[in-house]
This record gives structure tokens, sequence and C-alpha cells, in this order.
């Protein structure tokens, strides 16, 4: 799912040592041709005759490295690559996510050059410095100033082959309907975003069941079948007459006998349940869990937290923490997911993204998200909101 959905920002040491990489054959290049040139120039100072023959070496060397580094340029100008983002699978783009183009190019590796007036040490700093960003967009310096990144294609997305940041429709999370404004609020309610879970979320089985329970109570005790009244049989009008004077009980009792009020009521008085239409689970307190971000940052759940671009939450509605996220591609909302503490892991739940949210077990099976609905994620379990994603682990 990663591979094809996500874009992964290359690590500072991957950065550094596709940059080593790259040197490895203009090394290479200067060891022959100093090996070559060593001895001439100890000849050159009893010969001065050979000195034009080792300035033609010298501009040799040049015009052989000048080819190599104008090859390389080229090469991640157009498709983003270099010798070491072939072999460590990186590439470079622009912010958009295409081809880089030459004048970004031109100033990102002039800039890892003027660093080098501190020999080694200056350029490395300017390769890794996308380590202090700020933003957690792990830009380096020289990728700020030329408007480049560097992504990282072995274990995320190439957006240069795959229609940028934003990439088409079928490299992007399927976009879920959105929920009924009555819904969202159903569940919101529900959850009382108290920070807990303490009743399955999205079961409304569950509360259609229950209410119908004093329906059953009544009919659980039926009335018996009472035998044709004497009324219906018209006796003589002298026997009748004998009758409710002898004894007026039997006239009393049919009138009283059917008692069925005593009986409904008293469920009501031994399940306090009915009163709440569906039992509830007993309060447990939550796990703790830790919310391991794809950019390496960490976040321990307290009881709700809602993530996004810049996440606020609705009028009314009660959260904890609120958590920004820097999203390159824009791909995570606004307001993006609400997540919640409970007994065995997290509830997410999607708040009508554009991009969606999914949750992913360990064996890769992926489960999108209903806007709206809170699903539950165990720990161990990755979930996904657009491009950036971060895994539950028990805190």
């Amino acid at each position: 799912m990663a591979k094809v959905m996500n874009l992964v920002n290359a690590s500072a040491g991957k950065r550094l040592a596709a940059w080593l990489l790259d040197m490895v054959p203009l090394a290479i290049l200067g060891a022959v041709f100093g090996a070559v040139l060593g001895p001439r120039l100890v000849q050159a100072a009893t010969a001065p005759e050979i000195l034009s023959q080792i300035a033609g070496t010298y501009a040799l060397f040049g015009l052989i490295a000048l080819g190599y580094t104008v090859f390389l340029w080229w090469w991640e100008t157009t498709q983003g690559k270099t010798l070491g983002n072939l072999v460590l699978k990186l590439r470079t783009s622009n912010e958009d996510g295409f081809a880089p183009g030459w004048g970004r190019v031109i100033v990102r590796r002039l800039l890892i050059g003027v660093a080098g007036v501190v020999p080694v040490i200056g350029p490395v700093l300017m390769v890794v410095s996308n380590l202090w960003d700020a933003n957690h967009q792990r830009q380096g310096w020289h990728d700020k100033v030329a408007r480049t990144l560097v992504m990282d294609v072995g274990v995320g997305r190439d957006p240069l082959t795959t229609g940028g940041l934003f990439g088409p429709e079928a490299f992007a999370p399927t976009h879920l309907p959105a929920a009924p404004v009555a819904q969202a609020t159903q569940h919101e309610s529900d959850a009382a975003f108290t920070g807990v879970i303490n009743a399955v979320p999205g079961q409304p089985e569950a509360r259609q069941l229950a209410p119908s329970a004093p329906a059953r109570t009544e009919q659980a005790p039926p009335a018996p079948a009472e035998p044709p009244r004497p009324a219906a049989t018209e006796p003589p009008a002298a026997p009748v007459a004998s009758a409710a004077a002898a004894d007026p009980a039997p006239a009393v009792e049919p009138a009283v006998e059917p008692a069925v009020e005593p009986a409904a009521s008293e469920p009501a008085e031994g399940h306090p349940d009915d009163e709440l239409g569906h039992t509830q689970f007993r309060e447990v307190a939550a796990t703790k869990a830790r919310l391991v971000f794809d950019d390496g940052q960490t976040h321990v759940l307290a009881e709700s937290l809602l993530i996004g671009r810049n996440p606020s939450a609705v009028d009314g509605e009660s959260v904890d923490d609120l958590l920004s996220l820097a999203d390159i591609g824009r791909s995570v909302s606004k307001t993006h997911l609400l997540v919640q503490a409970s007994t065995s892991g997290i509830w997410v739940t999607d708040r009508n993204s554009t991009n969606g949210s999914s949750v992913t077990d360990a064996a890769g099976i992926s489960r999108d998200l209903v806007a709206g609905q809170p699903t539950q994620a165990s720990m161990g379990e990755t979930v996904y909101m657009g491009d950036r994603y971060f895994k539950v682990e028990r805190a």
C-alpha cells in the first residue's frame, strides 16, 4: 500500500550516501590521472619539454570530469536521477513532484559546491541540512533555495512517473462518500467526544433491538383465551337475574382480570437499562497509545485528538488536543481525522476528508474508513491519511 499511495521524503542518511556515490566516478578518475601525472610531474623538473604533455593530460581530465558532471545534471534535470539516486532509489523533483529542470538542479548543486569553501564538512552539512527542517518536510537548505524535494521511491510512490505530488486518482486513496450531516452528528453525539468509546459505534441495529424489549415484555404473558361470555348465548332473563343475585363475582372478575399493566411495569423496575433503550458497555480506562508518524515524530494520545493540516473542532465539540501535520502535497485535509483512545487500541473517524483514510493491519489488509463512522485501529496497525500515515503503538 505504501509503495502505491504514499510519498516518502528521503532520509538524511540516504541523501548523503547518494551524494557520495555521485562523487565516486570523479574520485576514481582523479586517482587514475593522479597515478599517471605524478611521475610526469617529477620528470618535468629535469625535462621541461614534457610540460605541454602534462597540460594536455590535465585538459583531458577536466573534459572527462565536466562531461560526467553535465551528464549527471542532465539526468537529474530530466528524470530526477543520479548515480546515487538510482542505486538508493531516490528521486529529485520540484515542489510539484515533476522533473526539477535545469535551473533548480544547477542552483542546488552549486550551493553544495559553494559549501565546499569549508572542505568536506561544508558539503556534508549542506546535504544533510534537511535534519533541521522545522516543518518536518525534510528539505535541506539548498532544497529550500532551489525549491526541490528528494523522494524515497523504494518505500513510497514515485511522483515523477505517477502524475506529481497529487498524482492521478488511481494513486490516491479511494474517495469516500460524504456522510450525511445527520449521520455524522449522530456518531459525534454517541461518542460524546469524551475520549473513551464506551459503546460500539456504527451499530444502529443494536439500538433498534433494545427499545423493542418492553414491547416483547408486554406480549410475553399472553392472556388466556376467555370462554364465550354467557351474555353471548342470550339465556332466558329469569336465570340471568337469579345468577346475578346469587353470586355477583363472576360478572365483576372478567372486567378486572386482564391486569397487564403491573406485569409491564415490573421489567422497568427490575431492568434499569430499558430506560436507556440499549445496553451500555461498562467504562474501562483507556490504554495509552503512541502514534508514530512517517516523518519520525511521535504523539502520545491522551483521550481525543484531531489531526489535519490546521485542525479545528466544530461548535460544541470537546477535543483534548490538536495536531497539525506538514504535508507537501496537501493530501491531508484541514481537519482530516479524529482519534480517540480505547481499551485495546484507538478509534479513528474520518471527518469527511477529501482524500479519505484507511487502516492497514500487519498482514497488509486495508479497510477504508466511512466518513463519520468510528473504526477501531488496534496496536501495530497503520492509519493512512492522504499521503501521510502513522502507526499505533503501546505507550
